[in-house]
């Protein structure tokens, strides 16, 4: 709030303008301190500050303006894509109890009645707190913006009853546009998309920056300070607590964010020792925990009565696996002193590892890093797929950056029923496992012998309840080099530990990157990832002088299946649909769902026109049989529009326009001609 306020102020009446804003406030803050959104002030100074503004910039509305723009700012953020989460504005104003914690304490807020384009909310003040004007003004200003999260018109919001002036509570009436005629611009759509693809991305810069900040600083505790600082930031509460011990015995470690200075061990006993479930419902509190041991707890303290959206115990329990880390890196390193060269090799490790985001970046910084820390001719780094029960190799290193080429034929490995591989994936903490000429399992053995490997050293990654992978470490000579002593083990088991941590976020950055570029019901590529499928081979296409087709299809009928039969009917009919248009197209094309009932596919390189023709009609033959949908048998039609690039556009822009257009002919005809057949019938009868 208080950073829209001065950045609306400096906006309007310049620095003096700010300073005056304070001066009038009675402020002893700073204006950094201020723009900082990760601070909170009392409510008599957000009063005195609303009221300054408003005398300064002679604006008669100032406080509702900065709730307006309190919710524009949110709109890129990590808060506005858990609440897009919801699915709708209703579902938004239905957890305004939840949300409206993130941005006050002093009051509470309860939607009493929901409906289509329409909600009742109430605000209460908490004692001790009793409400202003500008209080209510600026309520009155975020209540516009839940609609604008989902590409709408701010809502428009009636006062009705006001605690200011001597009622018991703040009564609020939001009204916006639903239906078609509130989502068909593209424009809101596209600035929303914009804006959650901006929350998202936000998220993943301040995981990586805690990722590099982990080998940012010498000192653990300058480590875990900045890991508090941005789990704060992240998970908005008015108060941060870090507790954790490098070991038993060893000095406890406190970093916080909101507490007074005799409150955090006094809080740290009290959360080290209780079980998590005992806490209070309004604290967050989640381990700080790898494979090597338990370091402590890291929590988010709401008052009594607040709650925490469940997405925000995986965001915090990401930071607590950062501060499970850095500490794993911490005590590897106090135990390494003595070997100087190695104990750099595995910091160069943990940074490659902290700066990885896929799965498959950290298994290629795994891979790239293994071979300065251990004296080997090669390592692997196989990824689970529990689709297809086995494993896959995804990076190779070697010492130098040089080595022999491994065949393409021999990259998968598949357990094999009460052998070595299959008693990992059921324990991923069981030990290491060595394979050489004794090994009793001979599938395994066979694998690394044709790669060339004299002796191999496998290293579950994994943790107690998931198994994620494989970290092999091989020898093609002079096998006595991997020596399986308890010294080397503890150093590979202590490397797994980080990849395994680095592995779980990567995994995290797998699900947020699939769900930007996937549709969540079909699984098929979504708008985003098609408009740069598209841009990318209209590029190539300019370079080759091959040609791109696009076909773009809207499926007739369908509105009255979710009329009768129910969105659950329709959800599932849009999948069938997805399932049959994937299945009728090459390796090298790509369907998308764009929306609604309106899909995509885009043709392959190819050189001519009549290379097209076949798919064209597979996509007519989708709609031909009935679709099966929990017994009942639906048909539907699609309307098909064709472009081709170029002759048909200049650019892919153009050509989505040009497909478009072609559609909706199509879908003219087809409603001329049932016209048509009615006309007909009626002239018969």
């Amino acid at each position: 709030m208080t950073a829209v306020l001065v950045g609306l102020v400096a906006a309007r009446t310049g620095a003096d303008g700010v300073h005056e804003l304070l001066e009038r406030a009675g402020s002893a803050r700073s204006r950094e301190y201020l723009m900082d959104t990760g601070n909170w002030i009392s409510y008599d100074e957000a009063i005195a500050l609303w009221r300054a503004g408003g005398e300064v910039t002679h604006h008669p509305q100032f406080a509702r303006l900065v709730g307006e723009d309190s919710g524009r700012r949110l709109n890129g953020s990590a808060v506005a894509t858990l609440l897009r989460s919801l699915g709708s504005p209703e579902n938004v104003y239905k957890q305004i109890g939840v949300s409206s914690t993130r941005f006050s304490t002093v009051s509470t807020l309860e939607a009493v009645s929901i409906g289509p384009g329409v909600a009742e909310v109430v605000a209460a003040p908490i004692p001790g707190f009793p409400r202003s004007f500008e209080h209510c003004e600026w309520t009155r200003g975020l209540l516009t913006q839940p609609t604008v999260l989902f590409g709408l018109a701010p809502a428009v919001i009636e006062h009705d009853e006001c605690a200011a002036f001597g009622a018991p509570a703040c009564r609020y009436t939001a009204r916006w546009e639903t239906g078609a005629e509130a989502t068909t611009t593209s424009s809101p759509e596209v600035q929303s998309l914009k804006a959650q693809l901006a929350g998202m991305e936000e998220r993943l810069r301040s995981m990586f920056a805690t990722a590099a900040d982990l080998i940012a600083a010498d000192e653990i505790d300058a480590v875990l300070a900045r890991i508090t600082e941005r789990a704060a930031a992240e998970v908005r509460a008015p108060r941060h607590l870090l507790a954790v011990k490098l070991a038993a015995g060893e000095e406890l470690l406190l970093h916080h964010r909101g507490l007074d200075p005799g409150e955090p061990r006094r809080l740290a006993e009290r959360i080290l020792s209780a079980p998590l479930e005992s806490l209070p419902e309004s604290w967050l509190a989640v381990n700080v925990r790898s494979n090597l041991r338990d370091y402590g707890r890291l929590v988010a303290m709401h008052d009594n009565g607040r709650r925490f959206f469940p997405q925000e115990r995986e965001l915090l329990e990401v930071y607590a696996r950062y501060a499970a880390s850095a500490l794993d890196g911490a005590t590897a390193l106090s135990q390494a002193k003595q070997l100087y060269e190695q104990s750099r090799a595995l910091l160069e490790l943990s940074r490659a590892l902290a700066a990885a985001g896929t799965s498959d970046e950290v298994a290629g910084r795994l891979a790239d890093a293994v071979p300065a820390v251990v004296d080997c001719d090669r390592v692997s780094v196989y990824l689970w797929d529990p689709s297809r029960k086995e494993l896959t190799r995804r990076a190779t290193g070697y010492p130098n950056g040089e080595g022999r080429p491994l065949p393409a034929t021999a990259h998968a490995l598949v357990p094999t029923p009460g052998g070595a591989l299959e008693r990992l994936v059921q324990d991923p903490n069981g030990e290491p496992i060595v394979i050489d000429d004794n090994s009793k399992d001979q599938a395994l053995r066979a694998h690394f012998a044709a790669l060339g490997a004299d002796v191999t050293i496998a290293v579950p990654l994994g943790s107690r309840d998931a198994f994620l992978g494989l970290l092999t470490v091989s020898v093609d000579e002079r096998a006595t080099r991997l020596e399986p002593a308890p010294k080397l083990l503890d150093m590979l088991s202590g490397v797994a530990a980080q990849a395994t941590s680095a592995l779980k976020n990567g995994r995290l950055v797998d699900t947020i990157t699939h769900a930007a570029h996937h549709d969540s019901l079909t699984g098929l590529a979504n708008r985003r990832q098609f408009a740069e499928r598209l841009h990318a081979a209209v590029e190539r296409a300019r370079g080759t002088g091959q040609l791109v087709t696009l076909f773009y299809i809207d499926l007739d009928g369908f509105k009255p299946v979710n009329d009768e039969l129910g969105h659950e009917f329709g959800d599932e009919l849009l999948a069938a649909v997805g399932r049959r248009l994937s299945a009728c197209v090459r390796d090298d094309d790509s369907v998308a769902r764009l929306g609604g009932d309106e899909f995509a596919v885009l043709i392959g390189p190819h050189n001519t026109r009549r290379e097209a023709e076949p798919l064209a009609e597979r996509l007519t033959k989708v709609f031909r049989d009935p679709f099966t949908i929990a017994g009942e048998r639906l048909q539907i039609g699609a309307s098909v529009g064709r472009a081709t690039f170029p002759g048909e556009g200049r650019s892919a822009d153009d050509l989505l326009r040009v497909a478009d257009a072609a559609m909706f002919s199509a879908k003219r005809g087809i409603r001329r001609e049932l016209v048509g057949r009615i006309r007909r019938r009626t002239r018969a009868a």
